[in-house]
């Protein structure tokens, strides 16, 4: 019914009606009406004028922002895809921080009017335990001193709800402190209010009889006598995923975390708000807690849990023939990790304890590269990443290393994307609405500096004014497995649209996809549990059901999945900057690192990364001594003509850390390297000719 009133709002001769208009058109009874008017008014998507007229908040001159206050300045609004805003407000309109608000804009002054408050979120903060005369405080820069009766150390940092003045969390570290600063900055929740944790009361710490009995009598099949295994890093404690291949059959099975969460509840509302788990080195805000993530519906090794399969029937070529989409209850049989699969899979040694699954994993490596060959011939794009991993000890990082992407997680990389593909073809061809994740053409100008930086470097590549998929492809293959593979890959990254969710589809220009949609992740990502909910009331009631069900919310849950991404992208870079900084002023003055990689230019600096430990330094310069090229790409020093170029190589040593300007700073310890990999070739021809 509420997609039918939008859609009556959307008519442009009505784009404002009265109670009794809507109701007389849709034939309602008037206490439904009311309760719906109300939602959709409460949610930010209708608008009940001064002459108590209804209309699309997208057909106004309104626009939805979220409040941002702070103690010595004007409040703020910010908008999304449009900034902040000064905010003004009266008392009938009372705000608090983080309050999801309509307000009228005036860009001209940068302002912004509340017209009506929709949501007033309870206001979490970062406070300081001090001694004020002869009482214990909490001090915060955004609020007043509160005077606390309990004991606690002098110093530290606590975690309060505003709205109780309650003491919700300690926090250990000064990392873990401003990662939370930034969490509360950027309005992510870092603690879970009552009524969830009266909630979470009521979940089950493992799956009952009658609970598996009833979900198997309504369909569910059977599949804990199957060789289940997850394949993650050795770190993981939330599983997503679990496969199986026996007898030509490979299962793919997915945690059923919809089916454990209650649809509406106060769990889901919080996961919604979330909308993602927020990893960081050593520290983890997941979408769902512990309790539902690491536990009941984590598939973890050697115990019960509600899953969501696909089993592909494959030939002797390992094409598939034929699928099938089930419920399922499933139990893990062991936790493989990348590292000691990869051991096996790239090394040919085996792992203790591996024994009973090497078939497996060869088998499955086998059909997944056939899955990646084809994806490739598509169009599938592949870029290698900058990523690292820390190692700790007593939660201290004891060393870093650039993240190996293996053929254990290009097994499972590949696993995922054949039951996306799989699921978004069903909903696709039964015109059901989902989250899609869009990622639109190119920007041929970056493109087109990228290509010329790979001239610059001595590469073979085409001058052109547009490029297809397959000229990225070239490429990308034109410098595979060089020195400078990860900048360049870094540049040719850029050179890419951003990759988003959207309640509509456009396609996915980076895997060669019509469509695509993400499921595997439910513990994880937003996106992934309501696409997943939405196929649920697609099987059970119906796809109409369902269609008119999540049509008139899908853009708005959308619009949360990428917002939400774009915090934790941002507070991520900001995590691993911080820890980086931590195990690089633990290092020696004057070590030096052999080639080293130029990453960026700049007036007064190049940018270098460090080889192995993918971290970036930077070297100063005069600025006076150097000249810039038009493309960014390069300096020239105006003493010796010397040029310096993006993906050279160079030994450094370290020569400071500075914590307070967040800076790894290094110095030169050799010449300038030109790696041109072409004319290297054409010498070696030259020598083989001889």
């Amino acid at each position: 019914m509420e997609n039918k009133i939008i859609n009556l709002l959307s008519i442009k001769k009505n784009v404002c009606m009265s109670f009794e208009e809507i109701k007389k058109e849709l034939n309602m009874q008037g206490k439904d009406l009311d309760s719906i008017l109300l939602k959709l008014e409460s949610s930010g998507v209708i608008y009940k004028n001064k002459s108590n007229k209804y209309s699309l908040v997208a057909r106004t001159s309104l626009k939805k922002g979220v409040v941002q206050m702070g103690k010595k300045r004007r409040p703020t609004v910010v908008i999304d895809g449009l900034g902040s805003f000064d905010l003004f407000y009266n008392k009938n309109n009372s705000v608090e921080n983080n309050s999801v608000v309509l307000v009228e804009l005036n860009t001209n002054l940068g302002s912004a009017t509340v017209v009506k408050v929709l949501n007033i979120k309870s206001d979490t903060y970062i406070g300081q335990i001090i001694r004020k005369e002869d009482k214990l405080v909490i001090r915060s820069k955004k609020k007043e001193d509160i005077v606390i009766n309990k004991e606690y150390p002098e110093g530290v940092f606590v975690v309060v709800d505003s709205s109780t003045n309650r003491i919700r969390e300690i926090l250990d570290s000064p990392y873990e402190v401003k990662i939370k600063k930034m969490m509360v900055k950027e309005g992510v929740p870092i603690t879970y209010s009552d009524a969830y944790e009266r909630e979470l009361n009521d979940i089950p710490e493992e799956l009952s009889k009658i609970d598996k009995k009833k979900a198997l009598n309504n369909g569910a099949i059977d599949l804990r006598n199957t060789k289940h295994v997850t394949l993650d890093s050795d770190d993981t404690k939330d599983f997503d995923d679990a496969f199986c291949y026996e007898n030509n059959l490979l299962t793919i099975s997915i945690a059923d975390v919809p089916g454990i969460i209650r649809e509406n509840s106060e769990i889901e509302k919080d996961a919604i708000e979330r909308g993602i788990s927020y990893y960081y080195p050593g520290y983890v805000n997941p979408m769902f807690h512990k309790k539902i993530s690491n536990g009941i519906c984590s598939l973890n090794p050697g115990v019960d849990r509600f899953a969501n399969s696909i089993t592909f029937r494959l030939n002797r070529n390992l094409g598939v023939i034929s699928y099938s989409m089930n419920k399922s209850l499933i139990r893990s049989r062991a936790k493989l990790t990348y590292e000691k699969a990869n051991v096996y899979l790239e090394e040919g040694k085996v792992p203790s304890g591996y024994e009973e699954y090497l078939d497996m994993l060869r088998d499955s490596y086998e059909i997944i590269a056939k899955v990646k060959e084809n994806m490739i011939k598509n169009g599938f794009l592949m870029f290698s990443s900058d990523e690292v991993k820390f190692l700790f000890e007593n939660e201290k990082i004891v060393n870093i290393k650039g993240r190996h992407h293996g053929k254990s997680e290009e097994l499972i990389e590949f696993l995922m994307l054949l039951y996306n593909m799989t699921k978004t073809n069903y909903m696709m061809e039964h015109n059901l609405p989902f989250i899609a994740r869009n990622h639109d053409l190119p920007n041929d100008d970056k493109i087109k500096a990228w290509a010329m930086l790979l001239r610059q470097r001595g590469y073979k590549v085409s001058n052109k004014e547009e490029f297809t998929n397959e000229d990225i492809k070239k490429l990308l293959e034109s410098y595979r497995e060089k020195d400078e593979q990860i900048v360049l890959d870094k540049i040719g990254i850029r050179s890419q649209s951003k990759a988003r969710y959207d309640g509509y589809n456009k396609g996915h220009f980076a895997l060669g996809l019509k469509a695509y949609a993400t499921f595997t992740s439910p513990i994880r990502r937003l996106s992934d549990y309501i696409n997943q909910r939405i196929l649920d009331d697609a099987i059970k009631y119906g796809d109409e059901y369902a269609r008119n069900k999540w049509e008139p919310k899908i853009e708005e849950y959308a619009r949360i999945c990428t917002e939400a991404e774009v915090r934790s992208d941002k507070i991520e870079r900001k995590a691993y900057e911080l820890k980086k900084l931590e195990y690089m002023s633990k290092i020696k003055i004057g070590t030096v690192y052999n080639n080293a990689i130029i990453s960026a230019v700049g007036n007064s600096y190049i940018s270098v990364l460090l080889p192995k430990i993918n971290i970036y330094g930077k070297i100063y310069i005069n600025k006076n001594n150097y000249e810039l090229s038009s493309d960014r790409f390069s300096l020239i020093n105006k003493v010796n003509s010397e040029r310096i170029l993006v993906g050279d190589s160079i030994d450094v040593s370290l020569s400071k850390v500075d914590m307070d300007k967040e800076e790894i700073i290094l110095c030169r310890s050799s010449n300038i390297r030109e790696n041109n990999y072409e004319e290297e070739k054409e010498v070696k021809k030259k020598v083989k000719k001889r």
